[in-house]
């Protein structure tokens, strides 16, 4: 039997390879461009809904997505910090961050603009001791930080123990607008802007370094301690906008809701295409990572899908998503 087609060509590769080729060629796209599955996922889930939902309302949609983007954006650097790197306390921090603005902060003459760097100092200083606790107890991250999400989830409820409002207050522009701006792309604007500036430092480049390998890292004279306890700081002070963001948008504090974040925000990251292994990533795959699970809860709702297959979901995406990390890992190691 010959082994040439019609044409005289010898016969293409077989069905195995070509998928094998095109699995490559999918991983160097990704290693390329990490957060692309995540892009392209956000625009065919916001087609679909724009589709389905006439009411559509761009202003509110960002209000109710900015405090699970700002979530994500804050479980980000841990994780790109390496060495295991998961800070799990993000959730009930926010929601901490919003109830001592309420039943603290505004009660006391402190509600006005004043309160902002009070609630960021909370959130960057609750962050850096998660990351002393890291360092000096030597213990894994997940540990510590489980550790400290159930001491946030007792302090919130400490704190709050009943469902409090917030009456009239300036917090409330950030769920509607400020000027003609809507108010989210001030509290989404922040992290990144923050991120930014420090890439304007060599702080960033050492995290990624130390993110990636450790032990080269220090044999070159980085302090590795000193850059992941920052890297938590840094987590806990966008929580704390995320904290804000929250109260603006519900008015209301309410530590029965403190753990909803915390699944979701680590599912964000990774769906955003940043490594879970360390090393890799930034805030715009993490945001675009909460957008699709965002609207994948909107689209469902809107076709009044059973609410139990929306948990399926997310654990079929996170999935797909950690797939899609290992493939571009693998990819970088062969090149």
């Amino acid at each position: 039997m010959s082994t040439h087609d019609l044409a005289g060509r010898p016969p293409g590769p077989g069905l195995p390879a070509r998928l094998g080729a095109l699995g490559s060629g999918a991983a160097r796209l990704l290693n390329r461009y990490s957060f692309g599955f995540a892009l392209l996922l956000t625009l065919v889930l916001l087609a679909a809904t724009l589709i389905h939902d006439s009411n559509f309302g761009w202003k509110d949609q960002l209000a109710n997505f900015a405090p699970m983007a700002l979530a994500a954006m804050a479980s980000t650097p841990a994780i790109i910090s390496g060495g295991g790197g998961f800070d799990l306390s993000i959730s009930p921090l926010l929601y901490l961050s919003g109830e001592v603005f309420i039943v603290w902060l505004a009660p006391h003459g402190l509600g006005g603009y004043a309160s902002v760097p009070i609630v960021l100092a909370l959130g960057l200083g609750i962050g850096l001791l998660n990351g002393l606790l890291i360092i000096i107890l030597r213990v894994p991250p997940v540990v510590a930080t489980l550790s400290m999400y159930f001491i946030l989830i007792g302090v919130d409820l400490r704190v709050v123990p009943n469902a409090q409002y917030l009456g009239e207050n300036w917090v409330h522009r950030l769920a509607g607008s400020i000027g003609p701006v809507p108010g989210a792309l001030f509290t989404l604007g922040f992290p990144i802007l923050v991120w930014l500036l420090i890439g304007l430092t060599p702080y960033r480049r050492t995290l990624y370094a130390v993110g990636s390998n450790d032990a080269t890292a220090f044999a070159s004279g980085v302090n590795v301690a000193l850059v992941r306890v920052v890297a938590y700081g840094i987590g806990g002070l966008f929580a704390a906008v995320g904290g804000l963001a929250l109260i603006g948008l519900t008015s209301s504090a309410n530590p029965s809701l403190s753990t909803t974040y915390t699944l979701l925000a680590i599912a964000s990251v990774a769906l955003g295409g940043t490594s879970l292994w360390g090393g890799r990533g930034g805030l715009i795959g993490p945001m675009l990572g909460a957008a699709s699970i965002y609207l994948l809860g909107n689209l469902l709702i809107t076709l009044q899908v059973d609410p139990s297959y929306l948990q399926v979901m997310y654990g079929v995406m996170l999935i797909f998503a950690v797939i899609l990390s290992g493939l571009s890992a693998r990819t970088r190691v062969k090149a």
